[in-house]
């Protein structure tokens, strides 16, 4: 399977705050059952006070930033021609609506608003029309409007930075659980891209997945990644999009990242502050 790049705009260069310094706060252990009550080997022997102060001292403190966004990424359907957006300042601007599956189980799907800005917007008009398979990412916004019986709703978009293209061929194939490839044609071009929305699915919270692949060398019929509640497996295909290696690599980034903030968090303390 191939993905076809169709443009990539990076004014700045965009990274998210680290997770080192998301991690999830609370005072009680049981709130988060991964975090235990771990005091480092330099802290034993110290008053009751200083561990207290060590174990629930105040998260770390970012800096509110351009580059500090809430992002977003989405595979889905192009509804509508693209539109030209009316703006005061002259910008060129174009909009649709993408239309998403929420889980590769269910049929349910959800529409957003996806807007374009600039030479994006200017190649989005030319190019992107309805029944487009894409994929992107940018940033999640809302507004507010109002609806059919005068009640004003919030609606929310994304602000693409990035968007590709999905190819789809009628002879293109997908894994089954056993690994083996799929039947062609119809079924399989509809099992591909539940595949692509499970992969979504599994960007949007990989800590409720398993990851096996450190176990692949031993058993290997595990799938790479495996649903902790509905058992959904994913595994990589030499064939997936060039997104999905990717975002793989940003995740396995971010992860050993978290692992060397534990690690510095556990001997050194940060400045924390009491609140009165």
């Amino acid at each position: 399977m191939k993905a076809v790049r169709f443009l990539t705009l990076t004014k700045k260069p965009f990274s998210s705050p680290s997770l080192q310094r998301l991690v999830p706060f609370s005072s009680s252990p049981a709130a988060n059952p991964r975090f235990s009550n771990y005091f480092p080997d330099e802290a034993e022997g110290t008053s009751s006070v200083y561990r207290h102060a060590l174990k629930f001292q105040r998260p770390v403190s970012i800096h509110s930033s351009e580059l500090v966004k809430n992002s977003a990424s989405f595979i889905g359907t192009v509804l509508y021609p693209i539109r030209v957006l009316n703006t005061e300042d002259g910008r060129f601007g174009v909009d649709t609506s993408l239309n998403v599956k929420t889980s590769s189980q269910w049929k349910e799907s959800f529409r957003i608003r996806l807007c374009m800005w600039d030479e994006l917007a200017k190649l989005s008009f030319q190019h992107l029309k309805p029944n487009d398979f894409i994929y992107v990412s940018g940033w999640l916004g809302s507004y507010a409007r109002e609806d059919q019986n005068g009640d004003i709703r919030t609606y929310y978009s994304v602000t693409a930075r990035e968007l590709n293209y999905v190819t789809q061929r009628h002879d293109l194939t997908c894994k089954r659980d056993d690994g083996k490839q799929s039947d062609r044609g119809e079924t399989g071009l509809e099992k591909y891209r539940t595949r692509l929305n499970l992969w979504q699915v599994f960007f949007a919270n990989p800590d409720e997945w398993w990851d096996n692949r450190s176990k692949r060398n031993v058993n290997p019929r595990l799938p790479d990644f495996k649903h902790k509640d509905t058992g959904e497996a994913l595994w990589q295909n030499s064939d997936d999009p060039p997104w999905i290696k990717k975002q793989l690599q940003l995740l396995d980034s971010k992860k050993a990242e978290q692992g060397q903030g534990e690690r510095l968090r556990g001997s050194r303390i940060s400045k924390w502050e009491y609140d009165e």
